[in-house]
């Protein structure tokens, strides 16, 4: 076995262990994903995302409903906006938030093992919520047998009247297989670091849970994937759904 190999292995595992190590959802229905660092000129994608997290000890099922536009402006930039909506049963179908990104490559288009990027992030909070701004590190490993890993670190600041004072840090990370030309199969781990006056990990919330992907033709995607809560400070279960059209 060459030594590029035996290298990737060792990386490789060390990332699964950051994994089963990693993380807290930072909102009650997750519908985040572990972004990746890459662009290609002219891409366009509308998505719908679902988050379900059933009731559990006499509390209704709460769902969030996510709606996204992303684009290309480059062969090394793009942006996404996106909205979140609440819909809890016994209330109303609310507004909770508008989002922009701008992602920006930094790695070779070419690069063979490591790619990595640059994400600014900004919100727009309905109500009480502050507003927030982000920056983000976005990480990809590519390896043999189809294999790919990501790692997302993520600082964000709250800005507003009801803003605190810290930058809080959050880590997302998953392992990614393609199983064929048209299903993936991934495990994905979200972690709250913390923040300026209190970082670490321990003593958080975690979750992590499954995801499958695959493609229904015509530029249509889906995922269905799951996180489970594995401390008391995280909801027991997280049921994901997405849809996703690329023009």
């Amino acid at each position: 076995m060459s030594v590029a190999l035996n290298a990737n292995i060792r990386s490789l595992l060390a990332l699964a262990s950051l994994l089963i190590c990693a993380q807290q959802v930072a909102e009650a229905q997750n519908t985040s994903s572990v972004s990746g660092p890459t662009v290609s000129a002219g891409e366009r994608e509308a998505e719908y995302r679902l988050g379900w997290v059933p009731g559990t000890d006499g509390r209704d099922d709460d769902f969030r409903h996510r709606f996204d536009l992303g684009l290309s402006l480059s062969e090394r930039t793009a942006i996404k906006i996106f909205a979140n909506f609440d819909d809890n049963p016994g209330g109303d179908f609310s507004f909770g938030n508008l989002n922009a990104e701008y992602l920006i490559e930094l790695s070779p288009e070419d690069a063979p093992f490591w790619q990595t990027g640059i994400r600014f992030d900004g919100r727009l909070s309905d109500g009480p919520n502050p507003d927030r701004l982000g920056l983000n590190w976005l990480n990809q490993w590519k390896f043999p047998a189809r294999l790919r890993a990501r790692a997302q670190f993520i600082a964000t600041r709250e800005i507003g009247s009801n803003a605190g004072e810290t930058i809080d840090f959050e880590l997302r990370s998953s392992l990614i297989w393609k199983a064929s030309d048209q299903y993936s199969l991934s495990l994905l781990s979200f972690t709250d670091l913390g923040n300026t006056d209190d970082f670490g990990a321990n003593g958080r919330g975690h979750q992590l849970g499954p995801a499958v992907d695959g493609s229904f033709g015509n530029g249509v995607g889906w995922t269905l994937g799951a996180l489970f809560g594995v401390t008391d400070r995280a909801p027991d279960h997280d049921i994901r759904f997405w849809i996703t059209k690329s023009f």
